[in-house]
């Protein structure tokens, strides 16, 4: 199986609008902040949830990137380290994705 073909595939899936809507209001603080709580999320989950590494792909402290994580919990109010919640940002990123040239969908 081409697991990339099955993401893209489900990324095109209306059945994706309400993780999307998890992840919008994120995006609407980002554009009105010009800050970059998405991609650091994206990064985050590309990572492996590995703090550490995430902060060495965005060339960040990784003190910073905790900080950005803490923002992005606070924001949401969410726990990012309960896997279900995990899961449904990642599925919201992923659909995000769909027409948004601009996504880190390799970051």
């Amino acid at each position: 199986m081409d697991a990339e073909r099955l993401l893209a595939g489900l990324s095109r899936s209306p059945d994706l609008e309400p993780f999307a809507g998890l992840v919008r209001p994120l995006a609407e603080y980002d554009r009105e902040r010009r800050s970059d709580l998405v991609r650091t999320l994206r990064v985050y989950f590309a990572c492996g949830a590995n703090t550490s590494s995430a902060a060495d792909r965005l060339f960040l402290h990784r003190n910073s990137m905790l900080y950005r994580l803490e923002r992005i919990q606070k924001l949401m109010g969410l726990d990012l380290r309960d896997h279900r919640v995990a899961l449904a940002l990642q599925l919201g990123l992923l659909a995000m994705e769909k027409g948004d040239p601009d996504a880190d969908q390799h970051p």
